[in-house]
């Protein structure tokens, strides 16, 4: 099984388009979301991976089932490889995604060229335009309430 993510970003509005596609065999399963406010478009990338987690935990996914996790945002993947954001507003975000891969020793996640993530980054373009099936998620969802 392997998930693909990307976001789309409109500075002006700072509004975002959040994607992932799931891949599992034959079966192509795309999961859109829309937020209405969002600081950047590396916040958003962040974003799209935290709920492709929460997807993986939601589904009950074995811990020892292998996932591979594609992104075309090399902040998002080296913020992961290091466990480090350089960003403080990155860190809550970045310390609640660690601690849901933590629980799947098999989850890996990988860089990818843009080229190669055009489903995701079409998925995240329609859903920042609210075309298809799109969820809308309260922005703050993603805020620490502490």
């Amino acid at each position: 099984m392997w998930i693909q993510i990307d976001a789309a970003f409109d500075p002006k509005t700072k509004e975002a388009g959040l994607a992932f596609l799931v891949f599992n065999g034959e079966k192509v399963a795309t999961f859109k979301f829309y937020i209405n406010e969002c600081l950047d478009n590396h916040q958003a990338e962040f974003f799209a991976l935290r709920l492709a987690m929460q997807w993986i935990k939601q589904e009950k996914l074995k811990t020892d089932q292998l996932i591979q996790i594609k992104t075309d945002s090399k902040i998002v993947f080296q913020s992961i490889e290091k466990r480090f954001a350089k960003k403080d507003y990155f860190s809550k975000l970045l310390k609640d995604i660690l601690f849901e891969m933590d629980h799947y020793p098999l989850l890996f996640l990988k860089w990818i060229p843009e080229k190669e993530n055009r489903a995701a980054d079409q998925a995240a373009k329609q859903a920042l335009r609210k075309q298809g099936k799109v969820k809308t998620l309260d922005p703050y969802l993603f805020v620490d309430q502490n």
